[in-house]
């Protein structure tokens, strides 16, 4: 396979667990994990792919005590979430390339009702060096879940970009989200509402002409 990695693989170590979350949020609990992928055209094949010579995967991490809030108001994240004093960057030699190494950028996250963690990986120094928090999009997901944190298979939120029968949110249902949420859109459910009107008007016509 060479330099150019599939992201499913186990490439980018996991965000380190934040301990004593009950204390800082309360009983209840949950784990909202998303990986991303530096280009969003490599994302939509078969198989999501990410090229790490040229590009970065990230995996962003939040644990909060209001999940319903952070889907209303929706999931924003940036510079001015990071604990700068915590960022970091760590080193790990690849598994088949000699004298090559993955740049791990790691970031520790705050916000009004969560925490978190954020690890960027790539093969190329400049490219994690110039990575900004900003870069995370929403079209760049390939893969989000939240999970009650206390609670073996408790899901709340479910997406696969590969896979989108399986996508669903079993808080909001349909309710378009904002922010790095990656389904459903606004823009989605919007043109999913005119091909519905469209297919209405149409067989409204059809029946008109049967009249």
């Amino acid at each position: 396979m060479g330099l150019f990695d599939f992201i499913t693989r186990a490439s980018t170590p996991p965000p380190p667990s934040l301990p004593n979350l009950s204390s800082s949020f309360g009983t209840k609990s949950w784990k909202v994990d998303l990986s991303f992928g530096s280009d969003p055209d490599m994302l939509r094949g078969k198989v999501p792919l990410v090229n790490l010579t040229t590009g970065w995967q990230a995996r962003l991490v939040l644990y909060t005590s209001d999940i319903v809030g952070l889907m209303r108001k929706g999931l924003y994240v940036s510079q001015k979430n990071v604990i700068v004093e915590e960022s970091c960057l760590t080193m790990r030699p690849h598994q088949q390339e000699h004298n090559t190494y993955y740049y791990d950028r790691r970031f520790t996250l705050t916000g009004p009702s969560w925490k978190g963690s954020l690890v960027v990986t790539t093969l190329s120094c400049p490219i994690v060096t110039n990575f900004r928090v900003e870069h995370l999009s929403a079209d760049k997901v390939y893969q989000c879940y939240a999970s009650d944190y206390f609670k073996s298979r408790c899901w709340a939120y479910n997406f696969m970009i590969e896979k989108p029968e399986v996508n669903a949110n079993y808080i909001l249902d349909d309710t378009p989200l904002e922010g790095l949420w990656p389904w459903p859109r606004k823009e989605c459910t919007t043109q999913g509402m005119e091909k519905e009107r469209e297919k209405g008007g149409t067989e409204e016509g059809d029946m008109l002409d049967l009249i």
